[in-house]
């Protein structure tokens, strides 16, 4: 959507809301996001299946609101024009994406992780049955449908002992039983999403609920693990309640969740046509491997 076509939504549906200031987003994969004065975000989905998938976000944080996690989270108003549901409307978290920090910012303060971990237990035990059927994206053929691209855009350009890593990861993952899935997750918490309050050094808020789906909980740790670890996710874990045993749970963030994401950000170079350095794009991956194997 045009910059100049949400200025007119935004001033038709909040005329007495000056728009004095405007920073336009527009690179996510869903979402054009505009913030007006630097205090009012609009999200503004870029297709119609998107525009569902925030409805459905909006459910499910006004009951994560009844939860009062110790992180803020947006309080959702739906934006309409001409009858139509178009987006959504709420106050700006304070703060940077914690993927614009430094890596040590999450460890200089020891409430981080209890605040990850305290949010995620709220999340993960919303009563299904308040919410309905949500989806699940993280489906058996969206492993295969994955695994196949990574075969056929990555495996040709990396050395053969990481194309081996890559298959044993895969063909491990994909032969596993699998845990029920009955959990509400975020489906997307990586640093990119949590808001890091520079001033008090301390996490301040989780934002983009898009890809929230029914899923294994374990999904939720796997961008920690890819930012900051093993130790780091951890200590989540310490402060995280379930009734799951713990050391399952994490065996399944180490061996492959925490791992996948390198897929996903090379894929993404690929599709649009970013210089990748074969050389050093896997360092991280073969890193973080290497506590699987031990």
């Amino acid at each position: 959507m045009l910059e100049k076509e949400m200025v007119k939504i935004i001033k038709a549906s909040y005329p007495n809301l000056p728009v004095q200031e405007v920073n336009l987003n527009t690179k996510g994969w869903d979402n054009d996001v505009l913030i007006v004065n630097k205090d009012v975000v609009f999200r503004f989905p870029k297709t119609l299946e998107i525009r569902k998938k925030v409805l459905k976000e909006a459910s499910i944080l006004k009951l994560l609101k009844t939860k009062d996690p110790l992180v803020r989270i947006p309080n959702y108003e739906l934006v309409y024009r001409d009858g139509e549901f178009v987006g959504v409307t709420y106050s700006y978290l304070k703060g940077s994406s914690l993927s614009e920090c430094k890596e040590d910012n999450i460890h200089d303060n020891l409430d981080n992780a209890v605040l990850i971990g305290d949010f995620l237990t709220k999340l993960h035990t919303i009563d299904l049955s308040e919410i309905g059927d949500i989806g699940r994206i993280h489906t058996d053929a969206y492993w295969d449908n994955l695994y196949k691209s990574v075969k056929d855009h990555i495996l040709p350009n990396i050395n053969r002992s990481i194309q081996k890593e890559v298959e044993d990861l895969f063909e491990q993952f994909l032969c596993a039983d699998q845990v029920p899935i009955n959990t509400i997750i975020h489906g997307d918490l990586t640093t990119s999403n949590i808001i890091y309050n520079h001033e008090e050094n301390v996490i301040n808020g989780v934002i983009d609920f898009t890809d929230t789906q029914w899923g294994d909980p374990a999904f939720d740790f796997a961008g920690l693990y890819w930012s900051y670890g093993p130790g780091f996710t951890k200590e989540v874990l310490a402060s995280y309640r379930t009734e799951e045993d713990k050391e399952s749970l994490f065996e399944r963030v180490q061996s492959f969740y925490g791992l996948q994401p390198i897929f996903h950000n090379v894929l993404f170079a690929i599709e649009n046509n970013q210089t990748i350095n074969w050389d050093t794009a896997f360092e991280r991956f073969t890193y973080l491997h290497s506590f699987r194997s031990s």
